[in-house]
């Protein structure tokens, strides 16, 4: 069989798996948790194979990706596998993972399209991939000895995955052959605006002449909500806009402070930092941070958020692993107090400290007496034996209780914090106060 022939084979069977089901991968079953654990824990080993395999079979395709900006081969096959793992992860909704997919895989098919570069590469790139995601499916299924059924389902979703991106990345490419000569510089030089350094991609100011664009000292990046369609917006015409429907955003020059007026009034947009403009991933990734928190309810949805507004909320989630291990330092004994004697006493120590530890100033935020703010302060020193507040460690207990105490953490987040407090101070009741307990007062 020729090269052509086998490759025509090989799409003719991606095609066939991907009728087989629904359109695309959204409605594959759900793994078992350990299952999916133990997927998780061999992921970094099978992207290594993936990764050798498509660059020893595909030197000079590879070269091609990596010099493209915004990706490499290995950022294409880790997300790849995320995606493909989170569809069958029940504590994510699988079209979000799909949407991912689609969206990943039509930006590559544009990049193909405005390098003129044929997809056919990328089929073959593909293929190899998911001939090593296979046998190392088949190789877990006899060693941990998988019911037939699910090594079946498991293949089956590999295949019907490839055939989603194959679309993706054709309805891309056939998009991209399709614009203006003009169009194609002004992404290419959006691409590169919100792009990792690269001493091989070309200079700005030239990417920025050849669109026709001129490049500002400094730019911020708009991060608009999923589904969220910049054609709707009336927009000057020197921002430039991505359309991709799972993560729109524009890029602004020369932003200003308040917004300009025709700034997009979409309800749970987020604009990132003003940046240098060869910093623009850096606006970019904390516009997006702060859209998965606005989604999540940590932030409120302001039309537009502006990033610089919420650093602690930010920083906190940013950090939220070695902040839940502070915690227990920080506040253990208070965290094993039941919701209705912890919330108000956390809350007013945060409060308190963002007012500089004026309990007069305090009161009137929390809208209660000052004698109220005063005893819970008394409350909180005798609970921690007077480690709390400890002035040196204002800033870290600031995070730790913006964290604890944000919408988006939830109970589960407090109760696994007050969990990890006990346990660090040797179980229940190491640090309960004395049998008598004053009874809380009442509020003004």
């Amino acid at each position: 069989m020729t090269p052509t022939h086998e490759r025509a084979a090989r799409t003719h069977t991606h095609e066939r798996a991907a009728r087989s089901k629904a359109p695309y991968p959204q409605d594959a079953a759900p793994l078992p948790g350990e299952l999916c654990r133990m997927l998780l824990r061999h992921m970094p080993a099978a992207i290594d194979e993936m990764e050798e395999a498509v660059r020893t079979g595909l030197p000079h395709y590879t070269h091609i990706v990596d010099g493209t900006y915004g990706y490499s081969v290995r950022q294409i096959i880790d997300r790849t596998v995320n995606c493909f793992v989170s569809l069958h992860d029940t504590g994510r909704p699988g079209p979000a993972a799909t949407a991912e997919i689609i969206a990943l895989y039509e930006r590559i098919g544009a990049r193909h399209g405005r390098l003129g570069c044929p997809l056919d590469a990328l089929r073959d790139a593909l293929d190899l991939a998911g001939r090593v995601a296979c046998r190392r499916l088949i190789k877990d299924a006899y060693r941990l000895h998988w019911p037939a059924p699910l090594l079946a389902t498991l293949t089956e979703d590999t295949f019907t995955l490839i055939g989603t991106a194959i679309a993706a990345a054709t309805r891309g490419y056939a998009e991209e052959s399709h614009r203006a000569p003009l169009d194609v510089q002004r992404d290419r030089l959006r691409d590169a605006l919100v792009a990792e350094p690269d001493e091989r991609a070309r200079p700005l100011a030239e990417l920025a002449a050849a669109a026709d664009w001129r490049l500002p000292g400094k730019l911020a990046v708009l991060a608009l909500p999923p589904g969220d369609h910049p054609q709707t917006h009336v927009l000057p015409p020197e921002v430039l806009a991505d359309r991709s429907p799972a993560g729109p955003y524009l890029i602004l020059p020369n932003p200003r402070t308040p917004g300009p007026r025709w700034l997009p009034k979409t309800k749970g947009a987020v604009l990132g930092p003003v940046v240098p403009a060869d910093r623009g991933t850096v606006s970019l990734r904390w516009a997006r941070r702060g859209l998965d928190l606005v989604e999540r309810g940590a932030l409120p949805a302001g039309t537009p958020l502006r990033c610089v507004d919420h650093v602690a909320v930010l920083t906190a989630f940013r950090s939220g692993d070695l902040l839940e291990a502070a915690a227990a330092e920080l506040l253990g004994p208070l965290l094993e107090l039941p919701s209705r004697r912890r919330e108000p006493l956390l809350e007013t120590l945060l409060v308190y400290l963002r007012c500089g530890d004026n309990a007069v100033l305090t009161a009137d935020r929390l809208h209660v007496h000052e004698q109220t703010v005063r005893y819970r302060l008394r409350q909180i020193t005798q609970l921690t034996d007077g480690t709390c507040p400890n002035p040196e460690r204002h800033l870290e207990t600031m995070l730790v209780l913006t964290r604890l105490l944000s919408p988006g953490t939830g109970d589960d987040g407090a109760v696994r914090w007050r969990a990890r407090a006990i346990e660090a101070s040797g179980g229940p009741g190491a640090h309960t106060p004395g049998a008598h307990t004053p009874s809380r007062p009442k509020q003004a």
